[in-house]
């Protein structure tokens, strides 16, 4: 297998998508991976073949029956850059914040930007985003406050090339998803009791993603290739909360 980076930037985007629907589908089904980072998106095939995109390194898995599993510690530091903000806390450190599916799916967008500001058509050009070079990856608190801080001014994503078209727009797209998402769990933190436990609810996540990635289908061309057909369903999962 080789690494999904090394893929055409393309065929980049529709082997993020397959990992992205995977993981989705593994997590329903209890299988929680937590350890997503860029080294775990790997591809099988040559580079003519159909993008077949595998998720890897299913080491820190888990079965997961229990609600509140939590994130312990960061046996691999490779991780850190790509990890939810969440999960970069001292209480996180502590053990002390149950590991949810958005967690998941942040470091997945996450390891999207990474690549759009670094390669261009598989090749390596830069080895950390420009804008954001400055992330300290092995201290956890530093790389958490930082990218709290490039969430608010909403980056801005700088691509590798400007052979970036389509990844580019879905990088920003997302980046501002992710910055959307952020500042609702800031304003919830103000009127939500001290410990109180987040509910995991993955399939409104879903849904509640690919509501926002519609508007821009036109202008990704590949999203509409991966859309759920029942997207309907994203406002049945808005009436729940």
């Amino acid at each position: 297998m080789e690494h999904l980076s090394t893929l055409s930037n393309e065929r980049f985007l529709r082997g993020w998508f397959q990992a992205l629907i995977a993981h989705y589908h593994n997590w329903r089904n209890g299988l929680q991976h937590r350890d997503i980072s860029l080294g775990n998106l790997m591809r099988r095939g040559k580079d003519e073949d159909p993008v077949c995109a595998v998720l890897n390194d299913w080491d820190l898995g888990n079965d997961a029956k229990d609600p509140n599993l939590t994130h312990t510690g960061f046996e691999v530091t490779g991780t850190v850059p790509f990890m939810a903000i969440d999960l970069l806390t001292q209480e996180a450190l502590d053990g002390k914040v149950a590991v949810l599916y958005r967690h998941d799916l942040e470091a997945l967008i996450w390891v999207l930007i990474w690549v759009v500001c670094c390669y261009d058509d598989g090749k390596m050009v830069y080895t950390v985003p420009r804008g954001i070079h400055n992330w300290d990856v092995r201290d956890p608190l530093s790389c958490g406050d930082k990218k709290c801080a490039f969430l608010t001014r909403r980056g801005p994503v700088q691509p590798a090339s400007d052979n970036w078209g389509d990844g580019f727009k879905l990088a920003q797209h997302l980046l501002d998803y992710l910055a959307d998402k952020h500042a609702d769990l800031m304003a919830k933190a103000v009127v939500t009791m001290p410990h109180e436990q987040e509910e995991d609810d993955p399939e409104h996540v879903w849904y509640e993603l690919w509501a926002y990635l519609k508007p821009i289908t036109e202008l990704v061309h590949c999203i509409a290739d991966f859309m759920p057909k029942d997207l309907g369903k994203a406002g049945d999962t808005d009436d729940k909360q």
